[in-house]
């Protein structure tokens, strides 16, 4: 759009739009917006590859209760007196790392805040085949029952190994028998989580 000439001291007369002139600006106009939404796309882009898929937050309270929860309820189906003898482990942190490209400029270098946590018990003494296939089939169906979904399930001559993840929570279970001198071992851990509170060790009842 141009200004026609005016007498000296007069203000500039605007040129009327015409139907082409607008078409004209409008088209303008919609390639700034493209092309301004394209170079955020862009920049978005390239912060989710740098970035990786963000680290879900929670609170490790109740990430550690959840996995307790998990281990006690085998605990109870389990308590046979052929399993006599059972013992905790503690609650302990894992470390984990940074996601996307950004893991290569922080190589092996785990993340501030960012952990999964992993808690279990094991039998005091070994316990028979027989009593291992047992105790891993009762484990298989209470927990497939209560949502879980089977990821692994190994049986060779000297070792039972079955694997569970919860769809919900990302959770994971494992029991582990390996030979005839072997306790039987029940575990389960988290993901990776950006914890939003501190959590210290024996904190979690």
């Amino acid at each position: 759009m141009t200004d026609t000439a005016s007498p000296p001291g007069t203000s500039p007369t605007p040129t009327p739009w015409t139907p082409e002139s607008r078409r004209r600006f409008i088209r303008r106009v919609l390639l700034s917006a493209v092309g301004l939404a394209l170079v955020a796309a862009a920049v978005l882009g390239l912060h989710r590859l740098w970035k990786g898929e963000p680290y879900r937050e929670a609170d490790p309270h109740a990430v550690v209760a959840r996995l307790q929860d998990s281990v006690r309820s085998s605990y109870d189906l389990l308590a046979r007196p052929e399993l006599d003898g059972l013992g905790w482990s503690d609650v302990h942190e894992g470390s984990c790392y940074y996601s996307g490209l950004e893991y290569y400029s922080h190589f092996d270098e785990p993340q501030e805040g960012v952990n999964s946590f992993h808690t279990g018990w094991a039998t005091a003494k070994p316990v028979m085949r027989a009593d291992a296939e047992a105790a891993v089939a009762r484990l298989r169906e209470h927990l497939t029952a209560d949502g879980w979904s089977v990821t692994s399930d190994r049986t060779d001559p000297d070792l039972l190994e079955l694997r569970l993840a919860h769809p919900d929570t990302g959770d994971s279970f494992m029991a582990l028998w390996s030979g005839a001198r072997s306790p039987l071992r029940i575990s389960a851990g988290s993901d990776c989580v950006r914890t939003t509170t501190d959590w210290k060790p024996g904190g979690e009842g």
